[in-house]
């Protein structure tokens, strides 16, 4: 069987699979039923690791909080995202809670984040409260005051943001809150993400399910060995090579953010052979570094930002790691060139 057949009949099976009938927070629950105990997500910089079973815990506590005010079903929140659990919990509690994220990567200007907030009249602005840590309270207010259907500001840990909802790391049961049992409608939201511009693109779960066990079955990505990640997971790329494949595999996910060489290297040190998710803007310096070679990296997902067109990337070195390119919407794209002389998985 050739490797465009192969290809073939992997994107169809993702596509047929009975995954791809259940939405991202289903699959949080169904992996705290099954693996409990084991690492879900982590951050890299700080050593901090949460099990699936916390994991679930959060995004029930993230639930409730928004349950508490007066959203209606399928309203939209603007989520300004970074490389972090917390991010994650965020994004799957708006998802569980019946509304409707939109993602937006930290990298875009004011001016963008704020066009994308008035365009899908965005009811509530979540944002980290710092980065690095810098406080991001200049950059919410800014946005939220460009956009008038805002009328929510929450902040994610760690630190807060003055007058903003402490949407901080907490677990507890969503029973602790009476609006928590409020019904939530039966058909799975959709998930948006800002391009370069503020412009939102909208995307069904199920296709991003499908895009993850296609890149999975590509990458070889299984549970024997930790994904580490420096793309965040409200851009769609990154949801699908990170979260998703996690969810789907079982392999734990570290974040790293912000990137730091040191960090990046002790991160590696730590994990131990893995599966590396980066931009595809990185990928030659992480070449110029030696680190596709090294041994340290048994594949790479690269991940285009939006916008970006630039042919597959080509290794210097004959012997790199697998090299799996996704597109900004989590599609796979075409191979430089076969694995003839890569590194095995």
């Amino acid at each position: 069987m050739s490797l465009a057949d192969s290809s073939r009949r992997d994107d169809a099976l993702a596509r047929a699979h009975p995954l791809t009938m259940f939405g991202l927070d289903a699959l949080i629950a169904g992996a705290a039923r099954l693996r409990p105990t084991r690492i879900a997500a982590g951050d890299a910089s700080t050593g901090a690791e949460i099990d699936h079973a916390e994991l679930d815990r959060r995004v029930a506590a993230f639930r409730a909080d928004l349950r508490s005010f007066d959203f209606q079903p399928g309203e939209r929140i603007l989520l300004l995202t970074t490389p972090s659990a917390a991010t994650l919990v965020a994004l799957i509690g708006i998802i569980s809670a019946g509304l409707e994220p939109v993602a937006a990567p930290l990298g875009l200007s004011l001016g963008a984040m704020a066009a994308g907030a008035r365009a899908v009249a965005a009811a509530a602005l979540v944002a980290p409260a710092t980065i690095g840590g810098e406080s991001l309270e200049e950059l919410v207010f800014g946005v939220a005051a460009q956009a008038p259907s805002v009328r929510l500001i929450g902040s994610l840990g760690p630190g807060t943001i003055d007058g903003a909802v402490d949407f901080g790391p907490r677990s507890r049961s969503e029973n602790d809150s009476p609006a928590a049992t409020r019904a939530v409608p039966s058909k799975k939201v959709l998930i948006g993400a800002l391009d370069q511009y503020g412009a939102p693109h909208f995307h069904e779960q199920a296709g991003l399910i499908s895009a993850s066990l296609g890149l999975i079955a590509r990458a070889h990505v299984n549970g024997s060995a930790p994904l580490l990640s420096l793309v965040s997971p409200g851009s769609i790329g990154g949801l699908v090579a990170g979260p998703l494949a996690s969810l789907l595999s079982g392999a734990p996910l570290h974040f790293l953010a912000p990137f730091d060489g040191a960090a990046f290297l002790a991160a590696l040190d730590a994990l131990g052979p893995a599966r590396l998710i980066a931009p595809r803007a990185a990928m030659a310096d992480l070449d110029a570094a030696g680190l596709l070679n090294s041994g340290a990296l048994l594949a790479c997902i690269a991940v285009q930002r939006a916008g970006e067109e630039e042919p597959a990337f080509e290794p210097s070195h004959p012997y790199s790691c697998p090299i799996v390119e996704i597109g900004a919407d989590g599609a796979v794209r075409a191979a430089a060139r076969g694995p003839i002389g890569r590194a095995g998985y």
